[in-house]
């Protein structure tokens, strides 16, 4: 079993395991050849929400993606050092009113 690593914002290495990424795939096909962009998510994110009890969630925005311009969305847990899924969304303000921001990147 492979798995690819991203550091995230606090400085955790969060592993990406090859049949985690197939499973991911079965739920959101749409998200084929986009590793990369999961891995970049969670490196360099736009921001990080609070998930559910330990999860995280990177958000970070890509104008090109099979669907178009959409936020890509990162659910991460960095005591177990996993990704847990991935997904796109349209509107990441819904999901900003949600849940509460552990971090937000500065503009320049």
């Amino acid at each position: 079993m492979t798995s690819k690593v991203a550091t995230t914002v606090s400085g955790v290495q969060v592993q990406l395991h090859e049949d985690m990424f197939k499973r991911i795939l079965r739920k959101h096909s749409e998200l084929h050849g986009m590793e990369g962009l999961v891995l970049d998510t969670v490196t360099r994110p736009d921001l990080v929400l609070m998930g559910h009890g330990e999860e995280l969630l990177a958000v970070k925005r890509y104008e090109r993606t099979s669907l178009g311009a959409k936020d890509m969305v990162v659910v991460y847990r960095e005591d177990k050092q996993l990704v847990i899924t991935a997904f796109l969304i349209s509107d990441r303000l819904r999901l900003v009113k949600k849940r509460p921001v552990v971090w937000q990147r500065q503009s320049k």
